[in-house]
This record gives C-alpha cells, structure tokens and sequence, in this order.
C-alpha cells in the first residue's frame, strides 16, 4: 500500500479535484475554475490527501481563525476509502482554521462524523431566493 501525503490545496490540484468531484457525482465542484475558486476563497483552507502523485481525497473549510469554522467539502475517491484518508483530512483541515469549533451538515456519513468527538445539533441549508 502507497503512502499517502495530506498537504495544503495547491492551484495546479484544481483540475484533479475536479475529476474526483465528478467520480463522487458532486457536479457543482466539476470544474476546475470554481474548484479553485473555492479552495483559494477568503477564510478557505483546502488539503489534499495524495498519493503515487495523484490527488486520492480533499477537504474545505471556511473559518473566521478564532472561535467557529464549517467544514464545507471532504471527498475521497472510491477505491481509496477506509484507511483513515477523510479523518486525516478532517483533522488538518480544521487544525489549519485555527478555531476552537468546526460545524457541518452531512447527509450521509454521520457515523463517520460521530466517531470524532463532537455535540450533535439540527441546522439548515438555505438558498439564495427563499
């Protein structure tokens, strides 16, 4: 098994991001301008976990760097899952927001969400035009 390294998003990470945002079916983070966009956006620390040279997983969170960080993105490529690549990026990413707190909604990981430690609570995701 290869080693995987986790380092901060690089620009030149865009398009591999992209590609992976498309093997997930996340088709808002498909192209390579607004992944980048997302990754470099005020507030934004991304991490990549990479590895054999290819980009395997990524994180994004937003944080105001003192008390309260969300974390917006973790992905991991399918044939790269369970060994401990998303905590990994989940751990950088919010060591790197430099807050006291990180929140996030999730439709379909929360075991993996609650095996870290955390304090469950109900949230909302609204739209421009509501």
């Amino acid at each position: 098994m290869a080693t995987v390294d986790i380092r901060p998003f690089e620009r030149r990470d865009a398009a591999e991001i992209a590609r992976l945002s498309t093997t997930v079916q996340w088709p808002s983070l498909t192209d390579p301008a607004v992944v980048e966009r997302v990754c470099t956006a005020p507030g934004a620390v991304a991490y990549v976990a990479e590895e054999d040279g290819r980009v395997v997983g990524w994180a994004q969170a937003l944080g105001d760097g003192v008390l309260q960080s969300h974390l917006g993105f973790v992905a991991v490529h399918p044939g790269a899952r369970r060994r401990g690549i998303a905590r990994l990026l989940v751990v950088a990413t919010f060591q790197a927001t430099r807050t006291l707190r990180m929140d996030l909604i999730t439709d379909s990981a929360d075991g993996f969400y609650e095996s870290f430690a955390h304090k469950r609570m109900s949230g909302y995701r609204i739209y421009p035009g509501a």
